[in-house]
């Protein structure tokens, strides 16, 4: 997943020293290609919506105004929501420090966060989440809906702020090779996470999609860890869920490139927390002026987050799922003046409130899929995000504090 860095960038730190110096306020971002620390914002935009023109236009306008005073490389930074109807926050930082990638220089950070929770309140309840679960199955006989992704969160009361920096540095140790990122939101909070799939990346011509989609929770004994690992290979249902999401992709991605090569299969990736089938997709734009974020804009949201086909499986979103997701399965990334940058999927993420955290989780469902096996998947997905802080949460425990 390893990708060449652009050679234009010009670089600065070590990327373990550019999360040393992450203040209140900054925006971080780090792939396997390039970590970026924003400090303050030279030029923002909070968007009407986030439909692929609006985000062009606001791009655009960002761009022309950093360069009018005085910008000589400007690059763009933001958070897009999961819904084309809410708003997207993009902005110029004041300063932007670089790094290559070196995952040599990462230290272990073994403890996680002593986090003091008042209370941790499932929203929506995991009983209203399985009978979600059990709603869209019957959907898929009376509709065109042939797979819909649900989720839903955890509020946790913690009377004051979780240093951000702390948790992003946990997750930075545990998850060195993933999309690990804390960007303020525009209000009091910021989303901080660290997600495994990466949307797009663009370098010059060429793109590079990464989906992922079809799920197994990770297993301490290694024997089981293989053995769930080598099932999810075959499963029937998980590769089933997988082709849906690479057919959408490929199909939004082929009209935008001269070339597109596509593996014949998936293959079998590993986090912290779960295995994934995953397949990266590499092209080369048809037109060099489409930018990163324009390609990213095209291609949001995939089926990995929303389901297929879109309206449908948003329709039964809005319908089953009882919370407003925000940027929770929406894009977090960056984008330069000549069009390069990444985009990924605000997975395995949190957002911060003074006085509160809300960690999110979803799971894709399709025929063959289980209430009881989507609520056990979530809850796994969330205890990235929960580990790190320190918070010892079941869902058969729902007074547990930590």
């Amino acid at each position: 997943m390893n990708q060449p860095l652009p050679s234009r960038l010009s670089l600065s730190q070590a990327p373990w020293g550019l999360l040393e110096g992450l203040r209140p306020g900054d925006a971080f971002f780090s792939s396997p290609a390039i970590t970026l620390l924003g400090r303050g914002a030279a030029h923002e935009c909070q968007t009407a919506d986030a439909r692929p023109q609006t985000l062009d236009d606001a791009a655009r306008a960002l761009f022309d105004t950093a360069r009018r005073q005085g910008h000589p490389d400007p690059v763009i930074m933001g958070l897009i929501p999961f819904d084309h109807a809410d708003s997207a926050r993009l902005f110029v930082p004041e300063a932007l420090l670089r790094a290559a990638p070196d995952t040599s220089g990462v230290p272990l950070v073994s403890a996680p966060l002593e986090t003091s929770a008042f209370g941790i309140t499932p929203e929506p309840a995991p009983g209203h989440y399985c009978h979600a679960v059990e709603s869209a199955l019957t959907l898929f006989d009376t509709t065109a809906l042939n797979k819909v992704v649900l989720a839903r969160s955890l509020r946790v009361q913690t009377g004051a702020p979780i240093d951000a920096q702390a948790l992003l540095k946990r997750l930075v140790s545990i998850n060195p090779q993933g999309y690990n990122f804390a960007l303020p939101t525009g209000k009091a909070e910021s989303l901080v996470g660290a997600s495994p799939e990466l949307l797009i990346r663009r370098e010059g011509h060429r793109v590079i999609a990464n989906p992922l989609a079809g799920s197994i929770p990770r297993h301490r004994d290694p024997q089981e860890d293989q053995r769930r690992a080598d099932g999810l290979r075959v499963s029937d249902k998980d590769l089933r869920e997988h082709a849906l999401v690479v057919e959408a992709i490929v199909a939004a991605l082929r009209p935008l490139c001269h070339t597109l090569e596509v593996p014949e299969g998936p293959e079998v990736i590993a986090t912290d927390r779960m295995w994934h089938l995953s397949t990266t997709l590499e092209g080369e734009l048809a037109d060099p002026g489409m930018t990163s974020l324009a390609v990213a804009a095209a291609l949001h949201p995939t089926p990995a987050v929303c389901g297929a086909p879109w309206q449908d499986a948003h329709q039964a979103i809005e319908a089953l799922e009882g919370f407003e997701r925000g940027y929770f399965t929406g894009l977090v990334g960056w984008c330069d003046a000549t069009g390069d940058g990444e985009w990924a999927i605000t997975i395995r993420c949190a957002e911060l409130a003074p006085d509160h955290v809300r960690v999110f989780a979803g799971a894709g469902v399709v025929p063959g899929s289980s209430p009881q096996g989507e609520l056990e998947e979530t809850a796994a997905k969330m205890r990235t995000m929960l580990d790190a802080m320190g918070l010892d949460y079941e869902d058969d425990k729902p007074n547990t504090t930590a």
